[in-house]
């Protein structure tokens, strides 16, 4: 699995990392380890790249998005 999909999957698990995502998203992501080609991408809120980036199926990616945004 992809440091950046091990990001995405553990801020929907990991109060304290959501919180410094929220606070500095572009630090806490450096900090985790994700590239600035993975930061740039999540920053952009470009799926198809995030999608490309994480091994992803586009369609897949963008319904688990809808989900947490519920």
């Amino acid at each position: 699995m992809s440091t950046l999909l091990n990001y995405i999957n553990e801020l929907d698990c990991n109060a304290d990392l959501l919180a410094a995502h929220k606070n500095d998203p572009e630090a806490t992501m450096k900090s985790y380890g994700l590239s600035d080609e993975e930061i740039a991408a999540v920053m952009s809120g470009d799926k198809a790249k995030l999608a490309k980036l994480t091994g992803s199926d586009l369609d897949l990616f963008e319904k688990a998005i809808q989900i947490q945004q519920k």
